[in-house]
């Protein structure tokens, strides 16, 4: 009987447990926070904001803020001094991401506020939601903390006027004047450094002229200049490769900043890559790449290096088009989103009027063989990229590899679009210029993403031709 009167006390203890444990977790949570008050209403990155309410914590770390913009995206801060009725927070540098950018300029966002207490706050009401501005606009309070009428300037200053805090390539000191957020390396929210596209626009303005603030330039207030996508964008210097493309590959190679380059009127860039100048590097070749075919027991390429890359050979100076980043045999361009290390050149090259080959199977009428170069449809193949030596991770680099598998290389097939590197002619079925092959004692027109061209006996040349 004792036994069977313990066992029940003991269920009853279980019982009380499981019911305090809910309570005992919501009374350690709290009340849910309330925000009353917010001053100033208009306040800049950097600066104090004031929020009045009930229901804080006492303890400052156990306080969030969250400021959200519109779109949904979020930035959080702990208060610096916290009461249950009061917090103190300076708006953090993360807010500058929050911000509206129109007409090249950060322009005044009002953002909701909520605070995490335990609970969460409902979210302020407009009444309640302050506008904030970028740094250095100023928030009405003269005096204040940060960048604003009369402030001390301390915000993001690491090093002092002449330190760069944000490592952008832009001084602390210049960077108001210039528009940009001494907080944040990319103020336009473009994935483009801002003092990269600061360079790139005085390079494209003859360097000793003023920078120039406003479109159409490299713009880092600007976050359409890059366009969207990863690749896709403007080409301001003409040599085939767009903003973003050289942006990475400045990012890509490592390049340093020569700052004694950033003024005169020569054509050569601070940047290891510009999109200001086609000649970023112009005394910098290219050098032989390390072929790894041999190790395999294949034939090392053996087109010379570095004069292969040349493609506009009266130039003595490198273009940024023509040196090779990468170091896998094929120069940037061939390899860049509008060159003919894409499936899609090959499309629009065939298509063009003067040579009319309809897509694959259409034969080329005109040539004394039959020859298919059209774009070809059977199977996909990998593009190219300029930052990336070995596409298909096979450990060949992609200059030694060859993407449709017919045994002709992307050197032999590709630089023949833009030099006659195999000194046949490139005449061939008619046409004047096109990218052609020597085989059999004649020129086979090539295409570096159709097996069937310039070989249509090649061993990846499809048997059976669908219909067209």
């Amino acid at each position: 009987m004792r036994r069977s009167f313990t066992i029940c006390l003991l269920a009853l203890s279980a019982v009380a447990l499981l019911v305090s444990a809910p309570a005992a977790s919501a009374a350690k949570r709290g009340k849910t926070p309330k925000i009353t008050r917010v001053t100033p209403m208009r306040v800049s990155v950097g600066n104090l904001l004031t929020i009045r309410g009930t229901n804080f914590k006492a303890n400052r770390r156990a306080n969030t803020v969250i400021f959200r913009s519109a779109s949904g995206r979020s930035a959080f801060a702990k208060p610096r001094r916290a009461s249950r009725t009061k917090l103190v927070v300076v708006v953090p540098e993360a807010v500058s991401r929050l911000l509206t950018v129109r007409d090249s300029r950060q322009r005044p966002t009002r953002l909701k506020l909520r605070v995490l207490a335990g609970r969460f706050s409902p979210y302020t009401t407009r009444r309640l939601s302050p506008v904030v501005t970028g740094v250095g606009d100023g928030d009405g309070r003269p005096g204040g903390p940060g960048r604003g009428p009369g402030g001390a300037g301390t915000v993001c200053n690491d090093g002092g006027p002449l330190g760069d805090h944000d490592s952008d390539l832009l001084r602390n000191q210049d960077e108001p004047g210039l528009g940009t957020d001494p907080c944040l390396e990319d103020t336009d929210g473009d994935t483009m450094v801002d003092g990269w596209e600061y360079y790139s626009a005085k390079d494209l303005n003859i360097k000793a002229v003023p920078y120039p603030g406003k479109r159409p330039f490299p713009n880092a207030l600007d976050p359409s200049d890059g366009g969207p996508g990863s690749f896709s964008g403007v080409d301001f210097d003409g040599d085939g490769l767009t903003t973003k493309e050289e942006h990475r590959l400045w990012r890509y190679t490592g390049s340093a900043v020569d700052l004694a380059k950033a003024g005169g009127t020569d054509m050569e860039s601070p940047l290891g890559y510009s999109d200001g100048t086609k000649w970023s590097r112009g005394s910098a070749g290219p050098g032989v790449p390390a072929w790894r075919s041999a190790s395999y027991g294949l034939a090392n390429p053996t087109q010379p290096f570095p004069s292969t890359y040349k493609l506009v050979t009266t130039d003595p100076a490198w273009r940024d088009s023509e040196r090779d980043a990468d170091a896998d045999g094929l120069s940037n361009w061939l390899e860049s989103a509008r060159g003919p290390g894409h499936a899609e050149y090959w499309r629009g090259f065939w298509a063009q009027e003067k040579y009319a080959i309809e897509p694959w199977p259409a034969v080329a009428e005109t040539c004394p063989e039959p020859q298919e170069p059209g774009h070809f449809s059977a199977r996909p193949f990998a593009d190219l990229d300029l930052a990336d030596p070995d596409v298909d991770g096979d450990t060949l680099l992609d200059g030694e590899d060859d993407q449709d598998n017919d045994d002709y290389s992307n050197i032999v097939e590709l630089y023949e679009v833009v030099r006659d590197l195999d000194g046949d002619g490139n005449a061939a079925c008619g046409f004047a210029w096109v990218p052609s092959v020597s085989r059999a004692g004649s020129s086979w027109l090539t295409n570096a993403f159709n097996p069937c061209a310039p070989d249509p006996t090649s061993r990846t040349c499809s048997d059976f031709r669908p219909f067209g």
